[in-house]
Order: structure tokens, then C-alpha cells, then sequence
């Protein structure tokens, strides 16, 4: 039997001498540069699209890119990039604000649903119509029998 120093000499002599580790330096890795940027840009045109989205174009143009910056600033912001993750959300959410009521109020003008005489007939629009702009709707929206009704008149 072999006392606990015996055993450690034993160790030692099959081992080796414990050699002295070289003093290693920790290695000095760069940290990416903070590039903040995105934030105010996003928030501020966000605040603008969401303020002025009653009129349409205007909260869809402010809209569109407060939403681009404001979801790259956010996205550089969560993979800590950039510290101004709290603006780059403020300005994507109100800039999706806008830009979704500004469309829905754009919509029927550019695609045509929605307006003046919509289910009506030629002469339930004619009647209700009060300026030429009007009347000139319902005679697009019943070209067919305007045209029947009136031969020569749409040109």
C-alpha cells in the first residue's frame, strides 16, 4: 500500500515534472463598430406617414421607406449593432401605420372600386349627380347604355 505522497511522487515520475504553462494572452478581438443611423431616420419619417396618412399618397410615399429603415435599423439592433433599437421600432410601426391607411384610401382611386354612383343604374346616378364630374362618372360606369341610350353622345 502507497501513502496519498507516494502515490503523488509516482505520478510525478511517470508524468513528469509539471512544466509552467506559457502565459497566454488573451487575444483582443474588435467589437464591430456601433452604426446607429437607421433610428432617427425611421422614426421621424414613420411620425410623418402616421400624421399624414388621412390624405393617401402622402402615408403610403413617408410610409414605405420609414418601414424599410426601421426594420433594418431594428434587425441591426437585435444582433447588437446598433443602439437605437427602440427608435428603429417606433418608426417601423408608425410607418406601417401610415402606409396601410394611406393605402386603403388610395385603393379605390387606383384600382376603381368604391366611389360615386356604385350600385345605382344610369338613371338612379344621373339623378343623384350634381356636377359634371359626376355625370361624367356615371356615364363611365354605364358606358354600355349610355351609349345604347344616347348614340353619338360619348364622343
Amino acid at each position: 500500500m502507497t501513502t496519498p505522497d507516494e502515490a503523488d511522487t509516482e505520478t510525478m515520475r511517470a508524468v513528469g515534472p509539471a512544466r509552467p504553462r506559457a502565459a497566454r494572452e488573451p487575444e483582443l478581438v474588435e467589437e464591430p463598430a456601433q452604426r446607429n443611423g437607421m433610428g432617427t431616420p425611421a422614426l421621424v419619417l414613420g411620425l410623418l406617414a402616421a400624421a399624414t396618412c388621412w390624405t393617401g399618397w402622402a402615408g403610403v410615399v413617408l410610409g414605405l421607406p420609414a418601414v424599410v429603415a426601421g426594420y433594418l435599423g431594428a434587425r441591426r439592433a437585435f444582433r447588437n449593432l446598433a443602439t437605437d433599437g427602440a427608435a428603429s421600432l417606433g418608426g417601423l410601426v408608425a410607418g406601417l401605420v401610415g402606409l396601410v391607411v394611406g393605402a386603403v384610401i388610395v385603393w379605390p382611386t387606383l384600382f376603381g372600386t368604391g366611389g360615386f354612383g356604385d350600385g345605382l343604374t344610369l338613371d338612379q346616378c344621373m339623378a343623384q349627380s350634381t356636377t359634371a364630374r359626376e355625370m361624367h362618372m356615371c356615364k363611365s360606369q354605364h358606358l354600355t347604355e349610355f351609349n345604347q341610350r344616347y348614340p353619338g353622345a360619348a364622343e
